[in-house]
């Protein structure tokens, strides 16, 4: 008797383990295919810049909402955003439970730098986020597999407008804004054919985040235990497989000059993510470490504060 109620209280307890290490995997993959939807809380005129609302649809539907920042110039910058942030970037006051970082990102601070430097700035919110519409997956993220449908729209944006058609087009991406960006480039190259340069900032493949994120999250053997069943669930919920959310398969067809950026400290990532890009990555390109930042986003902030190598590279090859 006193046997089997031991046996039953042994049952009970590795159940509820079980449950519990299964939901939280669960909780983990939500966050990888549902990124946040931050608020938009400035403008360009709060950064001393005049600019125009504008929208335009992607071929499935999904209408993005963004800022043109005009200038007099015949060079056009493109900034594209990480997963997660907004065009505007990432506000503190904003809480979440996936939210990966507590300091503001200002991406305007980036557009203020190139406004100086005499370049139009279109800048919009990806599907899913900021003023954007949802997608029709339900708001789930491809991390560029889908969102590359978004800078294809911005193009032909560019393309239909009679004040933009005529201009040279740059890129600032960033993560999965330069996933986002290299996809199309591959896919429809005939619509780049403008484009000028690419300034990449940390593009990533998903896999090697979520299993980096995870070891130093919970440590290595905390990683190694929920890392198989997390890509499981990414992948039986997702319409994209975990390690298919690369720009690895696709940087072989890029065909302009293209600056990478890594923060040599990056906790997670591994090296050679972004190295890999960079090999196979056609030539004109480079590689630049920043050495001395420890968090991954704030490389985010590092071109609004620092924009120097990033307005050399731009201003070198448009």
């Amino acid at each position: 008797m006193e046997t089997d109620y031991v046996f039953t209280i042994i049952l009970i307890l590795a159940s509820a383990g079980i449950f519990a290490y299964v939901f939280f995997c669960y909780l983990i993959s939500r966050t990888v295919i549902r990124l946040d939807r931050q608020p938009v809380p400035r403008t360009p005129k709060d950064y001393g810049m005049s600019y125009e609302n504008t929208q335009f649809k992607a071929a499935d539907g999904v209408t993005m909402k963004g800022w043109l920042i005009p200038s007099s110039s015949n060079k056009l910058i493109v900034i594209t955003h990480v997963g997660g942030l907004t065009k505007y970037g990432s506000t503190r006051q904003f809480r979440s439970i996936s939210k990966l970082y507590d300091e503001e990102v200002e991406f305007l601070k980036v557009a203020q730098h190139l406004h100086k430097e005499g370049y139009w700035v279109l800048m919009f919110d990806f599907r899913n986020h900021g003023e954007s519409d949802p997608s029709p997956s339900g708001g789930k993220t491809g991390v560029g597999l889908e969102e590359y449908l978004d800078v294809l729209a911005a193009m032909d944006y560019i393309e239909k407008s009679d004040r933009l058609r005529d201009k040279e087009v740059g890129f600032v991406s960033f993560c999965m804004g330069a996933n986002s960006t290299i996809i199309a480039m591959s896919r429809h190259p005939e619509q780049f054919r403008k484009v000028k340069c690419l300034f990449a900032v940390q593009p990533i493949s998903m896999e090697v985040f979520v299993r980096t994120y995870l070891k130093r999250r919970f440590t290595t053997a905390g990683g190694r235990l929920l890392f198989p069943l997390v890509r499981k669930l990414v992948n039986w919920q997702s319409k994209y497989r975990l390690e298919d959310m690369s720009p690895a398969g696709f940087v072989k067809d890029i065909r302009v000059p293209t600056m990478y950026v890594q923060t040599r400290n990056d906790p997670w990532t591994e090296p050679s993510d972004i190295l890999g890009f960079y090999e196979n990555t056609p030539p004109p390109k480079e590689l630049f470490w920043i050495e001395e930042l420890k968090h991954r986003f704030q490389a985010y902030q590092y071109f609004g504060d620092n924009p120097e190598k990033m307005l050399s590279w731009l201003n070198k090859w448009m």
